[in-house]
C-alpha cells in the first residue's frame, strides 16, 4: 500500500503512475481490453501448452502487448520467477533480513530518490515504494555478492515493483540479471561492453547511412562526431529502456523482452537511431557530438510512440544464437582467453533454452 501524501503535496498522475507529462496514455477502448485479457487468460489458464505448443501465437501477443492487469502474472510465467520463487521458498526473506552491508547500503540509499522520482510509489522519502525498493535492492546484493549491487538495477527492480509485490519483484530481478542479461551488471560491465560493441556492427549492416552519420565528421571540421554506441545505450540496455522510453513504449518493450530476449534490446536501439536520424533534416540539426548527445537525451515522441516505433521494431531479424555467436567473438577480440572461457561457461549456465529457441521461430 502506497503511503498517502498530504493534499497539499498530491498532484495529479496518470494511470501508470507518473505526475509528470513525460508519459502519454496509450488509447484502448474498454472492449478490446477485455477481449485481450480474455485470450491472454485463456493462455495462462492452459500455460503449458501455449508455451510449448504455440509460440508463435505467444510471441504475437507479447509483441501487441500484455493486458496492464495481466501483467504480473504474464511476467512471471515468461521470466520463470514463479518457478524460481516457488523452489526457493524463504530465499528472500532470509537474504532481506540479513544485518545490512554499509556500504552496500549506504549507495542503495542514494539511489533510491533518483528512482522514478515522478511516480507516485516512490515520490515521497520513506514510503513504501521506496521501503520496497531499498529491500528488494540490498536482497539481490545479499543473494549475489559476486554482483552486488549496480546503479542500472534501480529503475528495473522498480519497474517490476510497479506490477507485482517484492518476493515477486525480487525473483524477476534475479531472472533479468542472472538469465535474461547475464554479465550486465557485475563489476566490469563485460556482458554489456561487448554487446555494445554487437550493436556498433548491427547499425553498420542494417542502418549504414545512420551509422555512418554518426561517425562523420562534424561539418567544417576534422573531429569526428564520434558517437559510438557505448556512449549512449548504457542506460538504454541496463535499464531495459524504462528511464529512456514513453511508458506505454517501455511497457511493450519489457512485455517482447521476457519472452524474445536480449535481442529485443538490439532492435529497439537500431529501429530508435533509424527513427531519428533518417532523413536529411534531422542530420542537419546535429553538426557535432553535443547536438547528437541533446538529441538522443531528448528522443522526439514521433519516434518513441508505439505507433511508430513498433512497426520499425518488427522489421528487423536477430535471431537469438547469432547474437550469442556474436558475444563471443567479440569478447575474443577484446578480453583474455581467460575472460572468454568464463563468458562461455556463464552463457551455457546461464542460457534459458526453452525461451530462446521458441522465440526465434
Amino acid at each position: 500500500m502506497v503511503e498517502q501524501m498530504d493534499p497539499g503535496d498530491q498532484q495529479e498522475q496518470n494511470k501508470y503512475g507518473f505526475t509528470d507529462d513525460l508519459h502519454y496514455e496509450s488509447e484502448m477502448s474498454p472492449s478490446e481490453v477485455r477481449k485481450r485479457e480474455e485470450k491472454w487468460l485463456k493462455m495462462l489458464g492452459n500455460w503449458d501448452k501455449f508455451f510449448e505448443k504455440e509460440p508463435k501465437k505467444l510471441k504475437e501477443r507479447c509483441r501487441k502487448g500484455v493486458p496492464n492487469s495481466l501483467r504480473e502474472k504474464v511476467w512471471l510465467k515468461l521470466s520463470g520467477a514463479d518457478k524460481l520463487m516457488a523452489a526457493n521458498e524463504g530465499v528472500f526473506n532470509l537474504q532481506s533480513s540479513k544485518p545490512d552491508n554499509d556500504v552496500v547500503i549506504h549507495v542503495i540509499d542514494k539511489d533510491l530518490d533518483r528512482t522514478f522520482p515522478t511516480h507516485v510509489l516512490f515520490a515521497k522519502k520513506g514510503a513504501q515504494g521506496q521501503n520496497d525498493l531499498r529491500l528488494v535492492l540490498k536482497a539481490y546484493a545479499m543473494y549475489n555478492d559476486k554482483t552486488g549491487y549496480c546503479q542500472a538495477m534501480a529503475p528495473v527492480a522498480a519497474t517490476l515493483l510497479m506490477y507485482m509485490p517484492v518476493e515477486e519483484a525480487f525473483w524477476c530481478l534475479v531472472q533479468i540479471c542472472e538469465q535474461y542479461l547475464p554479465g550486465y551488471y557485475s563489476p566490469g560491465l563485460h556482458a554489456f561492453q561487448i554487446d555494445a560493441m554487437i550493436l556498433k556492427d548491427l547499425l553498420a549492416k542494417y542502418i549504414p547511412d545512420t551509422n555512418a552519420f554518426m561517425d562523420s565528421k562534424a561539418p567544417g571540421t576534422d573531429t569526428s562526431k564520434g558517437m559510438d554506441p557505448i556512449l549512449y545505450c548504457t542506460e538504454w540496455f541496463m535499464s531495459i529502456y524504462s528511464r529512456t522510453l514513453p511508458w506505454p513504449m517501455v511497457l511493450r518493450v519489457w512485455d517482447m523482452f521476457f519472452f524474445e530476449g536480449v535481442k529485443v534490446l538490439f532492435k529497439v536501439a537500431v529501429a530508435v537511431l533509424y527513427l531519428t536520424f533518417h532523413t536529411e533534416e534531422d542530420r542537419r540539426e546535429c553538426k557535432g557530438f553535443f547536438e547528437l548527445t541533446q538529441k538522443l537525451r531528448k528522443l522526439p515522441l514521433h519516434v518513441t510512440h508505439e505507433d511508430y516505433l513498433m512497426p520499425e521494431i518488427l522489421r528487423y531479424h536477430f535471431t537469438t544464437k547469432k547474437l550469442q555467436k556474436e558475444h563471443i567473438t567479440q569478447a575474443g577480440i577484446h578480453f583474455s582467453e581467460e575472460r572468454v572461457r568464463e563468458m562461455e561457461v556463464e552463457a551455457r549456465r546461464n542460457h534459458r533454452r526453452d525461451l530462446s529457441a521458441l522465440s526465434d521461430q
